[in-house]
């Protein structure tokens, strides 16, 4: 099924990465792991990527990077993972047109897939 998809996770800690490891794997996705917006960004610009699975924690409260990212590639696919929800949170990030917002607390399931669903909808 992977026909050369690639999922970026970008993560300050290796959370998600293990958690999706195995999955990613078995459906035949490459996978590349960065820790920092600065990484997230070389990456986008160097490399194709179908879906950024990106960790909230990374972002400042008003969530301006998922813009930058998407003046870059407008039809990436962005699943914002986040510890825990706010109401004005997440009101800020469906403003950016992610494509899936993933609250940790409720597993991997839903993740996994919004993953497919999104590799699925890539235009790449």
């Amino acid at each position: 099924m992977g026909n050369n998809k690639t999922v970026l996770i970008a993560e300050p800690t290796e959370i998600l990465s293990s958690e999706l490891h195995t999955f990613l794997d078995d459906m035949g996705f490459s996978t590349i792991r960065v820790k920092t917006l600065k990484e997230t960004m070389l990456t986008l610009q160097q490399q194709r990527v179908d879906v950024l699975v990106l960790d909230a924690a990374l972002l400042e409260e008003d969530c301006q990077f998922i813009s930058v990212i998407k003046g870059i590639e407008e039809d990436l696919n962005i699943i914002l993972c986040a510890e825990t929800n706010t109401p004005e949170f997440e009101s800020k990030v469906r403003k950016q047109r992610i494509f899936f917002y993933h609250i940790r607390s409720f597993g991997t399931k839903d993740l996994k897939m919004a993953i497919l669903n999104a590799i699925n909808k890539s235009t790449h």
